[in-house]
């Protein structure tokens, strides 16, 4: 949620993809599969979409959506990605960012969205890069909430065969971030040697709000902007900085999931 706790930690490379998509949806038709709280719905829309849904099947986050954002030719409404059972086919963009790993039958939403699409249109797909997630436990993802993850080749292979057309472009986290981020630490180690006393009374103070200690804003200086998620093509990711997530850009849908 915008404004949220987690907000200033989390929002970069979500907001990345969506300001991504607009290179495709403006003046378009577009589906926003996977809506939740809906700010990225509302940019594709003032990002000049002509009309964007957006769908959930997370009741609360349909309401929250359609309480905070509003704007002509803008909707949000009750379905499941995985089915899409409630939405009719012609969309020319749909956009399905960071959900696919948490579907049970990934594959079922890709032919549903083959069959979804309109004649010519694209489906904008990301899902983390498992070689940068940490490693299964007993098999299953170690987050919780994803029912799948796949390395770069699996995820490709996977988009295929539901798709004659798979361009994939790489979402990288840059160098400077992760610069950034280890100087924190630095600073943080450094303080601890000089004075552990004072360090530790720092990490603590003011007992009743950690979110008010000074020793917890000074990750802010480490915080993620749009800059430091940017998407790319592939063979340019390692230039950049270190691949985190994989998008997936799907055109001509095979034989067997279009209309």
């Amino acid at each position: 949620m915008p404004g949220g706790a987690e907000w200033a930690d989390l929002a970069a490379p979500h907001l990345a993809r969506y300001l991504m998509a607009a290179e495709f949806t403006t003046g378009r038709r577009v589906l926003d599969a996977g809506s939740g709280a809906g700010y990225g719905a509302t940019i594709l829309r003032y990002g000049g979409a002509a009309v964007v849904l957006g769908i959930d099947k997370d009741a609360g986050a349909v309401a929250t959506a359609r309480d905070k954002f509003t704007a002509p030719n803008l909707s949000f409404a009750l379905d499941d990605c995985e089915k899409l059972e409630r939405v009719d086919e012609g969309w020319e963009v749909i956009c399905c960012f960071e959900v696919i790993e948490h579907l049970r039958h990934p594959e079922t939403f890709l032919a549903r969205a083959g069959r979804l699409l309109a004649t010519g249109g694209v489906l904008l797909v990301s899902t983390p890069d498992r070689a940068s997630t940490p490693a299964f436990v007993d098999g299953r993802p170690r987050n919780r909430f994803h029912e799948h993850e796949w390395f770069t080749a699996d995820f490709v292979a996977m988009l295929g065969r539901h798709f004659h057309e798979v361009e994939l472009r790489v979402q990288v986290e840059t160098a400077a971030l992760q610069a950034r981020t280890a100087a924190v630490a630095a600073v943080r180690e450094g303080l601890t040697a000089c004075n552990p006393v004072a360090a530790f009374a720092w990490r603590k103070w003011p007992f009743r709000c950690k979110a008010d200690r000074g020793w917890t804003r000074l990750q802010g200086l480490a915080a993620p902007g749009l800059a430091d998620f940017p998407i790319v093509p592939a063979a340019l990711a390692t230039v950049y900085g270190t691949p985190r997530f994989n998008v997936g850009i799907c055109r001509r849908p095979v034989s067997g999931d279009s209309p």
